[in-house]
């Protein structure tokens, strides 16, 4: 009796310890596999390599751009998971609202991913782990009063596996409409020069004002001057033309 209790005793012991060697060789192997794979996310910040607000989403506006300017190209940050190759790796980037309501047009309002003018610059170079890639946008005559969303997708492919869904996706609204500044509504930045943001007032500021460069915030005694300028040019233009309105027609442009 004796004998057969101290055997399943012996039993259960190397029976447990067997398993135990058993799960941890499994749980081994997922952390090495986990560890070789690779996959990529977009980056979300106030500023990516090419200083370009890359928040959830940029909105790109031909309205700021030369007049003849029919196509430009603004950049996405992406980066890498998983550790860096000594070869350079393809990048797969796709439309995921083809079709929709308001959705970019492919080849009419921006360059194909598919285009050999772009292939060769989706792709990861060897030993980085952040690549900064071009996005084509091209201007249309509808843009002047309307808005086209892109929204874009990376996939997997044979170098990277799939990423955590909400970092693989972006959307660049495309427009020759005024768009809202990012910086507009940051503390001591143009709201507290100009007041509330509109299409009228933005471009009321860079006719009469003379002042366009929206990305960056200006020095306190600069911002001074321009707040001093624009209610001195709405002046001007209110005594010749009556109250200035946004395309409402109810909201007035006016300066703090």
């Amino acid at each position: 009796m004796e004998i057969n209790t101290l055997y399943n005793k012996f039993k259960s012991i190397w029976l447990f310890v067997t398993a135990s060697i058993m799960l941890s060789s499994c749980q081994e192997k997922v952390v090495n596999k986990f560890d070789s794979e690779s996959s990529l996310f977009f980056y979300n910040g106030a500023s990516n390599s090419k200083g370009i607000t890359q928040q959830d989403s940029i909105s790109y506006s031909f309205f700021l751009a030369n007049s003849t300017l029919v196509q430009d190209t603004t950049w996405l940050d992406i980066y890498l998971t998983g550790m860096p190759s000594d070869e350079e790796r393809s990048i797969s980037i796709v439309q995921t609202n083809v079709g929709k309501p308001g959705a970019a047009v492919s080849g009419i309002h921006f360059v194909p991913f598919n285009d050999p003018g772009l292939v060769s610059k989706l792709v990861l170079p060897a030993n980085k782990v952040m690549v900064s890639i071009p996005v084509v946008v091209k201007k249309t005559a509808e843009m002047e009063s309307q808005e086209f969303r892109l929204d874009l997708a990376i996939i997997p492919n044979e170098s990277f596996v799939e990423g955590i869904k909400d970092n693989t996706a972006y959307t660049i609204k495309i427009t020759a409409m005024a768009v809202k500044p990012p910086l507009w509504d940051v503390a001591n930045s143009f709201l507290s020069m100009f007041g509330t943001w509109g299409q009228v007032k933005m471009k009321f500021i860079i006719d009469n004002v003379g002042y366009s460069e929206f990305d960056v915030i200006p020095n306190v005694d600069y911002r001074m001057f321009l707040r001093v300028k624009a209610k001195e040019k709405l002046a001007v233009y209110e005594a010749a033309n009556g109250p200035l309105y946004e395309l409402d027609g109810v909201t007035r442009v006016i300066f703090p």
